[in-house]
């Protein structure tokens, strides 16, 4: 039998594949950045008020998921206190508006008050994972809502508060258009921070430390501070997110920000894909339209079970969530799905 012969490729070659591959690459993100800035200018022009409220609402909602993503799809820690930090930012817009004080002075104070929410929930939990960490961050999410509905006479209780709009000039958080430009811009930056996160050291520590915490810090990863990193960063998502609804929906009370908010969050990351920010805005989606069509429709009652059914049937054919199934059909199309955010 002749031995196989090595026939060297020239160098120049390999640099033109390499070339080829870069340049596809970056084809497709500006093919996926022209298609999406798209359609954000295209909806204003074909849907209504109603229906421009609710794409502003997944736009809220995205950036909180974000948030969560970072907590739990890249750090791989359980949390159920997401909804206590969108609560924190929504009240505490809301209070800040109605004392007359300055947008300006609201947005450092909320995410200085988002900083210390996520390291007070951090702290205690640095040893714990799994379902003991659920427990204790559900116990400050219960804690949080005992404190809103025992602050009758600040925050309204059970009943709620009204949240005055927020106006610079010619804008108006009331005015559809106006706050629909508001929430896609910041999600949008915030959806750009993630990204960049993911691709930090920060990021990869998070990923390390998700994998194995033991093989983590066998390679010299600090899991503390990347653990209170990852949650103070989630608690800022949430806490500006939080700022926006307030503003936007003009109400906020506290059966938006309970156990059960915390759980919507979780399914939104689950869902759409945990560690890819694009499964953090499918879900979002998910959360926002789908409720509302049931509702629409007079099975408002079904949702939950549908809801469930959902979530097992993606758990066990898509494991990497709704992005996965849409890089299955982009492949399908002779298109290469990137692994990549």
């Amino acid at each position: 039998m002749k031995p196989a012969l090595d026939i060297p490729i020239p160098a120049s070659s390999a640099s033109d594949a390499n070339v080829s591959v870069a340049d596809n690459g970056r084809l497709r993100s500006v093919v996926r950045c022209t298609l999406t800035v798209g359609l954000a200018v295209a909806l204003p022009l074909i849907l209504n008020d109603y229906y421009l409220y609710l794409a502003t609402q997944v736009a809220i909602y995205a950036i909180a998921t974000l948030g969560l993503d970072i907590v739990f799809g890249r750090t791989g820690q359980l949390s159920l206190s997401h909804a206590s930090f969108f609560g924190l930012g929504a009240y505490s817009a809301a209070l800040m508006a109605n004392w007359s004080w300055p947008i300006w002075l609201q947005v450092p104070v909320i995410v200085l008050l988002a900083i210390i929410a996520g390291a007070v929930v951090a702290v205690p939990t640095l040893r714990l994972s799994g379902l003991r960490l659920s427990l204790v961050t559900l116990l400050f999410g219960e804690l949080f809502i005992w404190a809103i509905n025992h602050s009758g006479e600040t925050t309204g209780g059970s009943q709620g508060m009204a949240v005055p709009q927020l106006e610079i000039g010619g804008f108006s958080s009331v005015t559809p258009l106006h706050a629909y430009v508001l929430a896609v811009a910041v999600a949008a930056v915030a959806t750009l921070l993630v990204i960049q996160i993911s691709r930090s050291q920060i990021g990869r520590r998070m990923l390390a430390v998700r994998d194995s915490e033991l093989a983590a810090t066998s390679v010299g990863i600090r899991i503390v501070t990347t653990k209170i990193t990852a949650f103070i960063m989630s608690a800022v998502f949430a806490g500006i997110a939080g700022c926006l609804y307030a503003y936007i929906a003009g109400f906020v009370s506290p059966t938006t920000f309970d156990l059960f908010g915390s759980v919507n969050f979780l399914v939104a990351v689950i869902l759409g894909g945990a560690g890819r920010s694009i499964g953090a805005w499918l879900g979002a989606a998910y959360i926002v339209l789908v409720p509302e069509a049931f509702t629409a429709l007079g099975y408002t009652n079904l949702f939950p079970l549908l809801g469930g059914v959902v979530l097992i049937v993606v758990t066990l054919l898509l494991p990497g969530g709704l992005t996965e199934g849409f890089s299955r059909l982009l492949r399908l199309f002779g298109s290469e799905g990137s692994r990549n955010d």
